[in-house]
């Protein structure tokens, strides 16, 4: 039998859960004997991203892709100019390879990039798989437009990453669609990045962990708040962040200052990005992500449970989903550094929890489908 062929839409030029979630789907099909190509941004492919490609022998082409910045205020004639000719480049060079590669399927994953290739999608039978990692950007008036005009009508299936994210499908326009299908996560691939972070260290007492980016709608700024609170009483707690300090510099230099500024003694420590995932989860007793913005689903929430490591999450999006309150982790009941600190506390008054958590957290990587057996049949039943 012929191999499948899917062309994949990658323009993403960061590489961070989302991107490593496609690229993650990517290797799965390559592995499984499916003919991929992929086709990036030229003006920036992640090493991460460009690393598995070449490991898994993933081919990827560069073309010129419209840049999200063209669609942010102030507009300008000149500014709109540029965008729509960047569009038109963009849709000529797609349709190209399009027209030469002959895919069964095209395999996209981002909103702004189905809008910018509408034009070509319009006259194009190539079965479309969105996998909606994100809920729909709905927000905004134009791509709200888009969202319920096109692309609910112009994809032929959508893969969500969780019950959440497709019930925000649903509310955009979709419907039911028998055949949309819900497929959580397996634990992206993180090898290929530069290790530039200090390596996480196992200390004597409990610790905490938080991994992700350090951002304000991450909720980074309680977790330290919530840290500050609980090495004030507490001589033998420790806190652990991981996540990029440049990517918000600012934010994190705020974040540094307040640390030192308190009493923790070098009790809360900032290791920057890592990618020795492994030692850190080893380093650590539980993991925090207090996340403010709706998160679609949560990776390292998934990683965490491969480990043994019980979550500790505020009530966000898709999150909860993974989450068994008193099980296999526990749920903030509000969002603030006062009720991380409670969670936190629960473990800290009771650490025995925190080995009953972790083998039941274990345990759900199966019981919730989150393993890579799940994963991979899920996947090809969609692309068949």
């Amino acid at each position: 039998m012929e191999k499948k062929k899917i062309l994949c839409v990658f323009g993403n030029k960061v590489y961070y859960g989302h991107e490593r979630s496609n690229v993650q789907v990517y290797s799965l099909l390559q592995q499984e004997g499916y003919d991929l190509l992929v086709l990036n941004n030229k003006d920036g492919l992640a090493p991460g991203a460009r690393a598995v490609f070449d490991n898994q022998s993933i081919r990827y082409i560069g073309i010129r892709f419209p840049d999200w910045s063209d669609m942010r205020k102030p507009f300008t004639l000149l500014k709109v100019l540029k965008y729509l000719t960047k569009v038109v480049v963009h849709n000529i060079s797609f349709s190209w390879h399009l027209r030469k590669f002959r895919p069964d399927y095209i395999l996209i994953g981002n909103d702004f990039m189905f809008v910018n290739l509408i034009p070509t999608f319009l006259f194009s039978r190539v079965k479309i798989i969105y996998r909606l990692g994100d809920k729909p950007t709905m927000g905004w008036k134009a791509f709200a437009f888009f969202w319920r005009k096109f692309i609910v009508k112009m994809t032929d299936r959508f893969v969500c990453i969780s019950q959440f994210i497709h019930t925000k499908l649903i509310e955009a326009g979709r419907g039911i669609n028998k055949k949309d299908k819900v497929i959580y996560n397996y634990p992206p691939i993180r090898a290929g990045n530069d290790f530039s972070g200090l390596r996480a260290k196992r200390r004597e007492g409990l610790t905490f962990g938080y991994l992700g980016q350090i951002i304000q709608i991450k909720g980074v700024e309680e977790f330290i708040d919530a840290a500050i609170m609980i090495v004030d009483q507490y001589p033998d707690v420790y806190f652990l962040l991981a996540g990029d300090l440049q990517y918000n510099a600012e934010f994190s230099n705020k974040l540094l200052e307040k640390t030192k500024n308190s009493n923790s003694g070098g009790r809360i420590t900032f290791l920057g990005q890592i990618e020795d995932i492994d030692s850190y989860f080893e380093a650590i007793d539980v993991l925090v992500t207090p996340s403010i913005k709706e998160e679609p689903l949560g990776n390292v929430l998934v990683e965490a449970k491969i480990h043994g490591v019980p979550n500790i999450i505020f009530d966000s999006g898709g999150m909860p989903e993974l989450i068994r309150h008193g099980k296999d982790g526990l749920i903030c009941k509000d969002m603030t550094a006062a009720s991380i600190r409670d969670c936190c506390q629960k473990y800290i008054d009771n650490p025995a929890l925190i080995n009953i958590h972790g083998k039941n957290a274990s345990k759900s990587i199966y019981e919730l489908g989150l393993n890579y057996e799940s994963f991979k049949s899920k996947w090809l039943e969609v692309i068949c």
